[in-house]
């Protein structure tokens, strides 16, 4: 049975052997019952080997074939950010909001931003993504995209002691993943954060936090210049955002971090207006890539 999903104001149909219940799990604020799509995602699942992926108009033209490996390949399959990359910034991050600002916690799945992301609703932020930061190249606007956080190391005990996950938890909010060499891995719908922002909210250009380990008890937020890993690449989207590192800790220290990244946005004047949108040619363009 076909499914329809809304991301960020497109309508995209996808044809899967995968049960409505796990692509409802993985996106399900941005399902929807109606509407016209603009995408057609075919997701074939393999038995013994990887998938395979199919991007087409609704006209029936294809417009990529991928192999699917899963969900947290970069570029994510769905939506097809490979054929939208003309439209649409995407990086690995969790991100939140409150406000008029927008901070994208830059870490690895074994780095401690979900923990933050807990302390920082406990601060009256709200989830914009689990998983990774989306922004619109043409306004510079963070979108939101509701998938679930992937905690594994340090982050999931915390998320265990934090009371995020465990028997008592309602089922649908977490799934355990098949174990990897990189060890146990739990997804978390980010609403046990507490309220998400709308799927059609269109936020505040990010300001980007990169996490690092620090050799003290205490936390520390300073100015610091990196180059975020983004996809596409080389692209200067990104150029003016505002960065940080955020040294926390090697146990502990999400209150602490929270707070400063409070105390940040009320003292950083407000960001300039979004900018003005690029003109594009009508149409999807394809990505030579597979």
């Amino acid at each position: 049975m076909p499914l329809l999903f809304s991301f960020f104001g497109m309508t995209i149909m996808v044809l899967t052997e995968l049960s409505p219940g796990d692509l409802a799990f993985m996106f399900g604020p941005h399902l929807v019952e109606t509407g016209e799509p603009q995408l057609v995602v075919k997701l074939l699942t393999g038995k013994s080997s990887d998938g395979e992926l199919l991007v087409h108009r609704p006209d029936g033209m294809l417009l990529q074939r991928r192999v699917f490996r899963g969900w947290s390949t970069m570029p994510p399959p769905l939506p097809p950010f490979a054929v939208l990359d003309h439209l649409f910034l995407t990086m690995r991050a969790v991100v939140m909001t409150k406000d008029d600002a927008t901070v994208a916690l830059v870490g690895s799945s074994c780095s401690p931003s979900a923990g933050l992301a807990a302390a920082l609703a406990g601060r009256s932020w709200r989830p914009v993504s689990g998983q990774l930061l989306v922004v619109d190249r043409a306004t510079g606007h963070t979108l939101p995209f509701h998938v679930p956080l992937d905690l594994r190391g340090s982050a999931l005990e915390s998320a265990r002691t934090g009371g995020l996950i465990g028997p008592e938890n309602d089922p649908g909010t977490w799934r355990r993943t098949q174990p990897t060499l990189a060890g146990e891995s739990v997804l978390v719908r980010p609403e046990v954060l507490g309220p998400i922002v709308p799927v059609t909210a269109r936020l505040a250009p990010p300001t980007l936090v990169r996490l690092c380990q620090g050799d003290g008890d205490r936390c520390r937020l300073e100015p610091w210049a990196f180059q975020p890993h983004a996809w596409p690449p080389n692209t200067s989207d990104l150029a003016d955002a505002p960065r940080y590192r955020l040294l926390m800790p090697e146990f502990g220290g999400a209150e602490e971090a929270a707070a400063l990244i409070d105390d940040m946005i009320q003292e950083t004047p407000c960001p300039g207006g979004p900018r003005t949108a690029r003109e594009h040619l009508a149409g999807l363009t394809t990505s030579p890539s597979t």
